[in-house]
């Protein structure tokens, strides 16, 4: 069986972009406390939905990501 080797640089974006996904919750998780008035603790208290949500938008943006790369390889199949 062959292994399989991930080069750091990947490593590193998809981490980059993990850390833009549970950036972008915690900042959703603002913005709902802010217009709901709630209690500012619930940034802590409400941190595995946020989780939750990160992990969302992470798996969200993989499908979107993957579809773009099949529609590039397909139409770089086309102009050949």
């Amino acid at each position: 069986m062959k292994d399989l080797v991930i080069s750091g640089k990947k490593v590193k974006r998809e981490l980059l972009i993990a850390l833009g996904c549970f950036i972008c919750a915690v900042l959703i998780n603002i913005i709902c406390i802010i217009v709901y008035h709630s209690h500012w603790h619930e940034i802590f208290t409400q941190i595995g939905f946020t989780v939750f949500v990160a992990i969302a938008l992470y798996v969200l943006l993989l499908i979107v990501r993957l579809i773009i790369l099949l529609c590039r390889k397909i139409f770089s199949k086309r102009n050949k």
